[in-house]
Parts: C-alpha cells; structure tokens; sequence
C-alpha cells in the first residue's frame, strides 16, 4: 500500500519493528520518507521537562528511553516537518537535516466559525481547557492568582481530564471531563476569556500557538505563557505573559479586549482565514518538492 505514495510522512516516529518495517517498504519502493515533531521529543536531555514525567505519568527512566527511541528513528531521516520556529532550531542543532520545514498548526479543514457569543451581562468565565491531565503542573502558575479572581463576579470553566480536587474546591469552578472537538469551539465562544499556562522550560518553549489560533479563531481572547511561537503571533487578542505575578492584571486587560467587539470580530475572521488547511497547502507542496 505504501508503494501508491511518493511522499510518507512519518508523525513523532520512535525506534520499533512497526516502524522499520514501514520505513524498509518505502525505501525499497523509492518513496521520500519524512520525519514529523511537533514536541521536542527527539532528545533525551529535555525528558525531565516532559508533562510526561513532570505530572507523574511515568518514571523519567521511561520518559528517557522513549526519548531516545524518537532519537534514533528520527537519526534514519533527512526531511523533516515541525510545527515552531523554535522546534526547527532545536532539531538543526541536535541533528544533521538536510530539509525542516515549519509547517504551523492549522484549523481543522472542516473548521467553521461558531457565531460569536452575545455579550453576558452575568459573572464572567474564564476558560482552561488542557484536554489531558498531562497539564496539571502547568496550571499551577495560575492557581494563585485563580483563588484571588473567582467568586468576586468570574467563575472558572475547565474541559477536559482533570484530576486537581484544590481547584474543584474553589468557588464558581465547573468541569467538563469531556467535550469533541465541535463542542469544544462553541464552549470557547461560552467563556470572555481562555487561559494557556505553560511551566517556563526549553520542551515548553518548543510547543505551539494552537491554543492561540483556535482561541482567537472563535472571537475569544487569549491569556497564555510567552513561549516563543505565540510570541511570533503578536496577536491584539493574545496576553503574553512572563511570569506568575503577571497572569491576574493580564486575564483583567484580556477582559477588556473582550468588550471591543469591532477587534474581536476583525481578528477573528482574519486567523481562521490565514490559519486553514488550505493556506498551508502551497507550504507543503514546496517542501515535497524540494525533497523530490
């Protein structure tokens, strides 16, 4: 089956019998094989800063050995995808690419705007939506400044697995274990604000502004850590900051942007234009083609 293609692209590849048999198949059949990251998973020396270990998940003996298994598969590959500028410089000073191409995080091509969300006379709500408990350390950075901000007029809505009973246990907190990925754009549009906070390590920094296009897209303003790609943005509804003590006076100012609704709607409309799948397209038609 693989031989039909002259492009594979091999996503976080890591060293094992299912992927050196599908890796020997398209070698033998002349077929360009690419290596695709989008977390800095293909060195070992950033296994300690892993959500993987970092939140308990496994011990970092387990984190390492699946680092170095990214490692040495990635070692087998001359072309490359990553989805930050910052991953690329990471992948070039660890390995000897001959092609990297930054092909950013896009909207899903069945992505459609929800309409934007009237105006809540009401409390307002503050959206976390981490998805995985691999995020849990991350949220730590905010849980200060959250005990100050909710009951006094915001409540907080968090969306995905969660096991954090300190935060359940404040006041206006409501959890959703889970929402698909349809749902989850119109619970954006539900909450003034969302908020991506990201503990400040180098595996961190290499991570990408989806949270930004996606938060944005929807007419929602964003509060997040500056890790360098949404730094890139410079994004009118993006709050950048830089250290805990920054997260409350940012969520307020993030609060404000969210009342000018000419700017919302403008911005809005303009990322999920610039970010679909199809503006991506002319990008990875060239990168194939170079590779060719």
């Amino acid at each position: 089956m693989l031989s039909r293609f002259k492009h594979v692209v091999f996503h976080r590849p890591e060293m094992n019998k299912r992927f050196l048999h599908a890796f020997d198949i398209c070698r033998q059949r002349s077929v360009k094989v690419h290596a695709d990251f989008d977390d800095l998973v293909f060195c070992a020396d950033y296994a300690a800063e892993s959500p993987l270990y970092l939140n308990g998940g496994r011990k970092l003996s387990q984190v390492q050995e699946q680092f170095r298994s990214s490692a040495r598969a990635a070692g087998m590959f001359e072309h490359f995808l990553v989805s930050t500028r910052f991953l690329k410089e990471k992948l070039e000073q660890h390995l000897s690419p001959q092609q990297v191409t930054v092909l950013p995080n896009s909207l899903p091509r069945l992505f459609r705007r929800p309409g934007l969300a009237p105006d809540n006379p009401g409390d307002k709500v503050i959206g976390y939506f981490p998805g995985s408990r691999g995020h849990e350390a991350d949220f730590q950075s905010i849980h200060t400044t959250l005990r100050h901000l909710l009951g006094k007029q915001m409540r907080l809505l968090i969306v995905g697995r969660w096991n954090n009973p300190a935060i359940e246990e404040l006041p206006g907190v409501v959890h959703l274990p889970f929402s698909d990925y349809n749902q989850y754009l119109k619970l954006l549009t539900r909450v003034e604000v969302s908020v991506a906070p990201l503990e400040n390590n180098v595996f961190n920094k290499a991570k990408s502004a989806v949270k930004l296009i996606e938060s944005v897209s929807v007419g929602t303003p964003i509060v997040a850590s500056a890790i360098p790609d949404m730094q890139d943005h410079n994004n009118p509804l993006a709050v950048m900051v830089e250290n805990e003590k920054e997260w409350e006076s940012s969520i307020v100012a993030a609060l404000n942007m969210a009342e000018n609704r000419d700017l919302v709607n403008r911005e809005s409309e303009r990322l999920a234009s610039c970010y679909s799948v199809n503006n991506r397209l002319d990008t990875l038609r060239e990168h194939f083609e170079w590779a060719a």
